[in-house]
């Protein structure tokens, strides 16, 4: 894995760490907080390489830093689900001249929406409750988005989300 990626790899450790913390029965709030580091894992994974696409250069780390504060969650779930089911938005879908969307940038797609949407339970919905077996196949997912997105990050399929995760909502097609 790429330097890059370093702070989601520790989140990615963190989550099956926190999944395996109690032997016998697992506490709630382990189980929480192992979805909630899965899914942050992956959203600074596509952050940091968002904003290094957007902002290159060493003397610009300032700019990338407020740049990666910027991105919405919503948006980027948005996007995410576009092209999750191979439709992005039109200015989006332009910009990839019709081509398909890989499996690979398909599967990071599907797996940031429902990392997201379990994240969202995890943190706010006290009522909820989670299960190893449930909160290890979340990790498991966020492992394989990151290996997929390691293999397709290079691809112009994948410049053109990531413009999208941080602008989409003010692109006009």
């Amino acid at each position: 894995m790429r330097g890059l990626h370093v702070h989601a790899e520790g989140l990615l450790e963190q989550a099956e760490h926190l999944v395996q913390r109690e032997a016998r029965r697992p506490r709630q709030v382990s189980l929480r907080r192992a979805v909630s580091a899965a899914y942050y894992g992956v959203f600074h994974m596509l952050v940091r390489d968002a904003s290094s696409f957007l902002v290159r250069g060493g003397r610009l780390a300032v700019l990338r830093s407020a740049v990666m504060r910027a991105f919405s969650h919503a948006q980027m779930k948005r996007v995410a689900q576009g092209f999750g089911a191979g439709c992005p938005a039109a200015p989006l879908r332009s910009a990839l001249d019709r081509r398909a969307i890989s499996s690979d940038l398909a599967s990071v797609c599907d797996a940031f929406v429902r990392l997201q949407e379990a994240r969202h339970v995890a943190d706010y919905d006290l009522d909820a409750a989670f299960r190893r077996s449930t909160t290890e196949s979340l990790i498991s997912g966020a492992r394989k988005a990151v290996s997929a997105w390691q293999r397709v990050r290079d691809t112009d399929e994948a410049r053109v989300f990531l413009v999208g995760l941080f602008a989409a909502d003010r692109m006009r097609g």
